[in-house]
């Protein structure tokens, strides 16, 4: 292979881990793994294991994700074209052809994956979850506040597939389950709402302040729940994850303020910490205490290869 041919490959791959905004694929793991372990630690009597089920959601929920990022570029390729002439769409890097052979060959994919791990139920959830992130990029992300929770609701339902990976069912959806995916909804809504300000000279006061209030909410149910820091391992990650948006919301408040993008890249990758407290709530099982250190062993990662890619 010549040395040229070689650049070119690692171009091109360097554009399609763009279009993917690959520092974010890092955090989409853990809601299906998160999932999958709350589910089954509420029907085992706290015992919370993985089975190879969950590998098959974790496979599904990245595909449609993926799917989603490509669809997004696509359907913002005009404004792009304005904002962002260097993305991989608007540069010519990557065609629009190839982008939307990529987006249905992932939906598929994903969707088949549930189909196959969870029977009528996987293709349902599968299907709702494709279903919301096209009406997301179709439009609704443009409408304030509603563009937001429908994001916050892809990442929810994100979580959902590793229950129904687990379960084999929708309902009924175990009570940890839908908390944790109202969590993890509510926050990426907060993010999404203050990434809609990335294009501006600043953004509200409380824009900034609202990634804080979910975690914060958690934080204080738990505490009345006798669950306190240091005392409950789930409590104590949880605090982390609120004292990292803590820091990243003050520093927006600077006047030597740094650039919002990388701050709401920041801000995503906290649903590393955020996952891994809600896969400790049920820490009876080495499983559990494994893949919550590895979620949270993945963030130096996933920080590194953000200041290589954009991630919004």
């Amino acid at each position: 292979m010549s040395k040229r041919n070689s650049m070119s490959k690692n171009s091109a791959l360097r554009h399609w881990l763009q279009l993917f905004r690959v520092p974010n694929l890092f955090t989409v793991p853990g809601d299906p793994l998160a999932g999958f372990l709350l589910a089954y630690g509420f029907t085992h009597a706290g015992t919370a294991l993985l089975e190879p089920r969950a590998a098959v959601a974790v496979f599904a929920s990245l595909c449609l994700y993926a799917a989603g990022l490509a669809m997004n570029d696509l359907c913002d390729f005009a404004e792009d074209q304005r904002e962002r002439p260097d993305r991989p769409l608007t540069s010519g890097a990557i065609s629009r052809r190839a982008a939307s052979l990529a987006c249905a060959a992932l939906a598929f994919a994903g969707i088949s994956a549930m189909a196959a791990v969870a029977g009528k139920h996987g293709l349902v959830a599968a299907v709702v979850l494709a279903t919301f992130i096209a009406l997301y990029n179709g439009g609704l992300k443009r409408t304030p506040v509603i563009g937001a929770l429908m994001m916050g609701a892809c990442r929810g339902l994100s979580l959902l597939l590793g229950s129904v990976a687990c379960l084999g069912q929708i309902r009924p959806m175990p009570v940890p389950v839908f908390a944790g995916g109202v969590l993890i909804a509510l926050y990426i809504a907060a993010v999404t709402n203050l990434a809609r300000h990335e294009t501006r000279a600043s953004a509200p006061p409380l824009a900034k302040m609202l990634p804080l209030a979910p975690l914060l909410g958690a934080l204080v149910l738990l505490s009345s729940l006798s669950m306190r820091p240091f005392q409950s391992a789930v409590a104590t990650v949880l605090a982390a994850a609120v004292v990292i948006v803590s820091a990243q919301v003050g520093g927006l408040f600077r006047a030597d303020a740094p650039p919002l993008p990388p701050v709401i890249g920041a801000l995503i990758r906290v649903l590393l910490v955020v996952q891994a407290a809600l896969c400790l709530v049920y820490p009876a099982s080495a499983h559990a205490m494994i893949v919550a250190a590895g979620l949270l062993l993945t963030l130096p990662v996933a920080r590194a290869v953000g200041r290589r890619f954009y991630a919004s």
